[in-house]
C-alpha cells in the first residue's frame, strides 16, 4: 500500500515526541512492507520517516515534488519522483497516490494537505482513510474549528466520518483494522 504522510519538513521545538511519532509510523511503513508517498524533503518530520523507510528493500520512495523544490532530490533516492508545476497539483497527486492518509505536526501545508483530503474525499474523489496523528493534541486547534463549523450547520457533521482522529499509532492501528 502506498502511505502518504503529511508533516513538517522543518525542525521544530518539540522534537522529542514528535520524532518518536514520526519513527514509530516509519516503522510501520516499513514492517508493513508498505511505500512512503511524500513531498520529498530529507529534514524535519518528513525526513525522518523519509530515513528510515530508504532503508528497507521492501518499501519503496514515492515523491510528488513542484518544480520549485526540485532540487532536494538531488540527495535523495526513490523510486518514482512526480515533479508538478504547483502546490495544487502537487497535493492532487499525493492525495491521489495514497491508500493511506497520515498527517501528522507540520506547518501551514500540512493544514493545507489535510483540509485538501477532507474535502476531495468529501467529494468523491478518494476514499482513502484520513488519519490525523493528534500528538501532543497539537491539532487541537483544527479540530475545534471543524467542530464549530459543524456546530454552527456551515458543514454537516456527517464530514467528520471523513478523518478519524488518533492520539497514538495504535489507536490509528486499531481503526485502519476496521477498514481494512
Amino acid at each position: 500500500m502506498n502511505v502518504f504522510v503529511g508533516c513538517s519538513s522543518r525542525e521544530g521545538r518539540n522534537n522529542e515526541c514528535y520524532n518518536k511519532i514520526a519513527e514509530d509510523l516509519a516503522n510501520f511503513i516499513v514492517e508493513g512492507k508498505h511505500n512512503y508517498v511524500f513531498g520529498g524533503c530529507k529534514t524535519g518530520l518528513m525526513g525522518k520517516i523519509y530515513s528510515i523507510v530508504s532503508q528497507s528493500p521492501s518499501s519503496k520512495i514515492i515523491i510528488a515534488i513542484t518544480e520549485l523544490y526540485k532540487s532536494n532530490l538531488d540527495d535523495l533516492s526513490y523510486s518514482k519522483v512526480y515533479t508538478l508545476n504547483t502546490v495544487n497539483e502537487r497535493k492532487n497527486c499525493l492525495i491521489s497516490l495514497a491508500d493511506i492518509m497520515f498527517f501528522l505536526p507540520g506547518g501551514i501545508g500540512t493544514i493545507d494537505e489535510i483540509l485538501a483530503a477532507i474535502e476531495a474525499k468529501r467529494s468523491h474523489e478518494h476514499n482513502a482513510p484520513i488519519i490525523i496523528l493528534n500528538v501532543n493534541n497539537y491539532f487541537k486547534h483544527l479540530i475545534c474549528m471543524l467542530n464549530q463549523i459543524y456546530d454552527e450547520g456551515l458543514a454537516d457533521y456527517e464530514n467528520k466520518k471523513l478523518y478519524f482522529v488518533a492520539n497514538s499509532l495504535d489507536e490509528a492501528k486499531t481503526y485502519l483494522s476496521k477498514v481494512f
